[in-house]
């Protein structure tokens, strides 16, 4: 009988450390995430045109409700020189808010998901010339943007981290020369640094 007790005792008082273990690992969220990234973005700006490339770069504001949900502003700027080989520039500015949901049970891994609303610009050459026989340019115009996805940053201190990858799907409605179907299915890649600051 004595056993028992001992047996049991220690039972509780590893469960009672694997608690304290758990209830330690659980990363309490600063107030602000600052992001700045280089982002790759895979498009089909033009209609009936193949994808094509674009390079920039991208830079976000979370503010953190708790330890689970923030509000975050995205921001980005992403260029082509030469639109499929045509020679035509393109040029696309975002402007994107939304909730983002994090999983902070992990002190240096914390993955995330989010979904982004907001509007975009696009200007350059290709927006100014005529995209072919009987066709007038487009105009640099304004469109509806939506982004979903998620990440992962790596902490490697309490204020500063690497977002080790950001894979979205970022929807637009831009013109593109097709009179009625002005819709984009576009990919973006990011990856880069991350500032933390303040606490709850």
């Amino acid at each position: 009988m004595r056993r028992i007790l001992q047996l049991l005792v220690f039972i509780f008082a590893v469960l009672g450390i694997t608690r304290e273990v758990q209830a330690q690992s659980l990363e309490a969220a600063p107030r602000f995430d600052v992001f700045g990234c280089y982002t790759y973005m895979r498009s089909n700006t033009v209609s009936d045109g193949p994808a094509f490339n674009l390079n920039g770069g991208s830079a976000s504001i979370a503010y953190n409700l708790g330890n689970w949900v923030g509000i975050v502003g995205d921001f980005g700027l992403y260029h082509q020189g030469s639109v499929s080989g045509s020679g035509l520039s393109l040029t696309l500015a975002s402007y994107q808010f939304g909730p983002r949901v994090s999983w902070r049970k992990n002190a240096h891994l914390i993955p995330y998901g989010q979904a982004l609303f907001g509007a975009g610009h696009a200007s350059g050459s290709l927006y100014t010339s005529s995209l072919g026989a009987g066709m007038p340019p487009l105009g640099t115009n304004n469109g509806f943007l939506m982004t979903t996805g998620g990440g992962v940053d790596l902490k490697l201190t309490n204020n500063f981290g690497i977002r080790l990858i950001q894979v979205e799907y970022l929807y637009s409605q831009f013109l593109n020369g097709s009179g009625h179907d002005n819709r984009q299915d576009n990919v973006r890649l990011s990856t880069g640094v991350v500032f933390s600051f303040g606490s709850h």
